[in-house]
């Protein structure tokens, strides 16, 4: 039950910490259109930091002259007073993962690839630029730390 209560709070958090960022409504009212989706900017996979303090989550926005997603890892404060772009990069940055001592942040990217497939990549929380770790021909889909934070699993 606290894990629903985490999940629906983090939720909340990440609707009032884009409000600001969110275009003033006009007065006049129309139904929203397929085109409308480009403008929207989208807010994803939420990970909670081991000591409950940050929260690392993705946000996406269409690039229509690139025709594709630009995704980037955000980080913030628990209580919402400091947000940080940990990435910036053109394309995808994705699936941020917690190293279990919360001091390493994993995620995937196909940045520095010819074949644009998804590597691993590690960011320290205090900051520098990313590590890629991996170099798998098919790319990577989805990681996990173990328990001891010495090893991903694929």
């Amino acid at each position: 039950m606290s894990n629903r209560i985490a999940r629906v709070t983090l939720f909340a958090f990440l609707c009032l910490t884009i409000a600001p960022i969110l275009p003033a409504a006009t007065s006049a009212k129309r139904n929203i259109t397929e085109k409308d989706l480009f403008n929207f900017i989208w807010i994803g996979d939420p990970q909670v930091s081991p000591d409950g303090a940050w929260v690392a989550y993705t946000v996406s926005a269409v690039d229509t002259a690139k025709d594709r997603d630009d995704t980037d890892i955000w980080l913030a404060s628990w209580d919402g007073t400091q947000q940080v772009r940990l990435t910036r990069h053109p394309g995808s940055d994705h699936a941020p993962r917690w190293s279990p001592d919360g001091r390493t942040l994993a995620f995937l990217s196909s940045r520095d690839d010819e074949h644009e497939v998804d590597q691993v990549w590690l960011l320290d929380r205090a900051g520098g630029e990313p590590e890629r770790v991996t170099d798998l021909q098919g790319g990577v889909t989805d990681l996990a730390w173990s328990p001891d934070g010495r090893r991903l699993a694929l």
